[in-house]
């Protein structure tokens, strides 16, 4: 006598769910990550056209989503114009097109990206270390 293994049958559900998430997966599949750097050279509604260093120009496809950073400060696209410098961040689409998450440009800052627009303090200039031979004091040993 042979016994039966119990097997739960696919559901309809099961197929279902698989059948919705196929194509969610084949598109996360399709894009890829993409930086572009280099001078911009038109800023349009939506779309930046960037020099790379090969002297291409690469249009670069933006929405309200995009994020720019100037000196590791946040702002606006107004803020980019023609002519800066820039690191873009985002995705390849399939179409080959590069879509931008994130445009950085302007100089880094001396204190960090942690330093806030509006921020008016200077950094402290170091101590000067004794001369030689010459004595210092320490508070707290």
């Amino acid at each position: 006598m042979r016994t039966k293994l119990h097997r739960p049958p696919l559901t309809g559900l099961t197929v279902l769910s698989l059948a919705l998430l196929m194509p969610a997966i084949a598109l996360a599949h399709g894009k890829d990550g993409a930086h572009v750097m280099g001078t911009v050279k038109e800023v349009k509604q939506n779309t930046l056209v960037v020099e790379t260093s090969d002297g291409k120009q690469q249009e670069v496809m933006t929405d309200p989503n995009t994020r720019y950073e100037k000196s590791g400060v946040a702002v606006t696209a107004a803020d980019l114009k023609a002519g800066e410098r820039v690191v873009v961040h985002g995705m390849k689409m399939n179409n080959g097109q590069v879509h931008a998450q994130l445009v950085k440009f302007g100089k880094p800052h001396a204190n960090g990206p942690e330093k806030q627009k509006g921020d008016t303090k200077r950094a402290e200039p170091a101590p000067t270390p004794p001369a030689q031979g010459e004595s210092h004091e320490h508070s707290g040993h």
